[in-house]
């Protein structure tokens, strides 16, 4: 008898550790709504007043290449969202991602430039930038651009 209350503690403490397992692999509700492709790692910028404010994405690789809106591929990395004063079909979004296995190990840089005002002079935009491996967040950074960049952060991949 007590062989099988040791038993039945065992089974539920590896329920429980799978439970928890399981939820923690899942994609965070955040990640699931942003467009672009998904990678490992993926950097993704959201903004608002895009219609009157042209913020990019830019992220430094490994090896200093830079990846934004004039160099959309190196190091395995890609740009696939783009957004300019408007023309935003996948709405106000940039995004740059490495398939799982391609990305370099070392030090990426990334930050936000404020390109143009479109036809709106001195127009503002908050933003937030994600850092995504494998559908979960690993570090969110926000802030408000009129002019100029971003603070540089950077990720160990």
């Amino acid at each position: 008898m007590k062989n099988l209350k040791i038993t039945k503690s065992i089974l539920a403490l590896v329920v429980i550790a799978m439970l928890t397992l399981t939820s923690s692999c899942k994609k965070d509700d955040e990640v699931e709504r942003l467009e672009g492709q998904d990678g490992n790692p993926r950097f993704n910028l959201v903004f608002d007043n895009h219609e009157n404010v042209d913020l990019d994405l830019y992220v430094q690789t490994p090896s200093g290449e830079v990846i934004y809106y004039y160099n959309y591929y190196a190091d395995g990395g890609e740009l696939d969202v783009d957004c300019l004063c408007g023309s935003c079909d996948q709405g106000p979004n940039e995004n740059i991602f490495w398939e799982n296995g391609t990305a370099p190990s070392g030090v990426y840089k990334y930050w936000v430039e404020y390109f143009d005002y479109c036809d709106s002079p001195g127009a503002s935009s908050s933003f937030t930038v994600r850092v995504i491996r494998n559908g979960v967040v690993l570090e969110k950074r926000t802030g408000r651009l009129s002019s100029g960049s971003s603070q540089v952060w950077t990720h160990v991949q």
